[in-house]
């Protein structure tokens, strides 16, 4: 999941990343296309043609229609908190029978604040991703719009004392680049602008952003790649893993030893190339983490081998995911709790 996540009304509906395969197969170039824009977002059309062997005017039809149909989103996965958001929380939710958990999951994820919806195995039945700006406005949502959610029968809360880091790589590429994901970062306002501006826009021009900056396109270019180079962004290709066929993804929620340190925990996950998010949180759990897996065989190796083995790691809880709803993070323009076009996580 990553951060990829405009505030001016609710006026236009919430682009869902699709999950469903009955919206139609994915063909082997839009396969290799979301492969390539996964590695970088900005690739220009000309050298993405060629790395997948089609003409440019063939690229830039394909990429545009994965982008109308919410297919795929291009944006900058990043640490929210640059967004404008400060108050993360995964929402878990059972149920109360009156209504199906994929319908209730589907009412959450039209929520602003809501980034990322799962409908999984387990006693919660759906789990809500909740991302504000402040604490205050996270009790307000789970008050005021979660739990009155027709079908709610009980809601827990896990408040994130850190989002320790993202990765949004579902292709199955890892490149050895010397980055491993995004993590927090320490940034000045010229940084924060640059990497909001792509957050809206993945693929929003150098001289655009140095005209609005005031500076010139080389020290925006410089910029980027530092960023890119730190770690504190991505851009790069969103897409929802149930619909590029990892049907064994799932949350896990670790709880420690005690004296164990959950930031080490935390750490160890992100080693794992089947991690692609990790959060340090408050509540029943000290560690949440998404595992990305093709199938039951290789998610039961990697709990077995890779996770339960973890020094510090004396329990977990795994949840399957049946279904997922994921829009990309765009960031808070101006005062006011309104979301523009709404939300995801890398």
């Amino acid at each position: 999941m990553d951060s990829g996540r405009a505030a001016s009304g609710h006026s236009e509906a919430p682009r869902i990343l699709r999950s469903d395969q009955e919206a139609g197969e994915l063909s082997r170039l839009d396969l290799d296309l979301i492969e390539q824009l996964q590695l970088d977002g900005r690739v220009p059309y000309a050298a993405l043609a060629r790395q997948v062997g089609v003409t440019e005017k063939t690229v830039r039809r394909r990429v545009s229609h994965l982008l109308e149909e919410n297919y795929i989103q291009i944006s900058a996965v990043t640490d929210p908190a640059l967004l404008g958001f400060r108050a993360m929380a995964i929402v878990l939710l059972s149920v109360d029978g009156t209504r199906s958990p994929a319908e209730l999951a589907g009412q959450l994820a039209l929520l602003p604040e809501v980034d990322y919806v799962t409908v999984t195995t387990g006693p919660f039945a759906v789990q809500a991703e909740v991302i504000c700006v402040d604490g205050k406005e996270l009790h307000d949502v789970v008050s005021d719009k979660i739990r009155r959610l027709s079908g709610v029968r009980e809601v827990e809360v896990l408040p994130y004392l850190r989002l320790h880091y993202q990765e949004a790589r579902f292709s199955g590429v890892r490149v050895d680049d010397g980055r491993t994901g995004v993590r927090p970062r320490a940034l000045d306002d010229t940084d924060r602008v640059i990497i909001a501006r792509l957050a809206g826009n993945g693929r929003a021009s150098f001289r655009q952003l140095s005209a609005e900056l005031d500076v010139s396109e080389t020290m925006v270019r410089q910029r980027y790649a530092r960023l890119v180079d730190s770690g504190a962004v991505r851009v790069m290709c969103i897409v929802n893993p149930l619909r590029l066929g990892f049907r064994s993804t799932c949350w896990v929620g670790l709880k420690l030893d005690q004296g164990a340190k959950a930031v080490e925990v935390a750490e160890s996950l992100t080693q794992l190339p089947v991690v692609s998010y990790v959060a340090i949180t408050a509540g029943r759990f000290d560690v949440l983490a998404e595992v990305v897996t093709s199938d039951g065989e290789a998610l039961l190796k990697v709990l077995d081998d890779q996770i339960r083995s973890l020094d510090g790691v004396r329990s977990l809880d795994t949840w399957l995911y049946l279904d997922l709803h994921y829009k990309a993070l765009q960031p808070r323009q101006g005062p006011g709790p309104a979301h523009a076009r709404d939300i995801q996580t890398v």
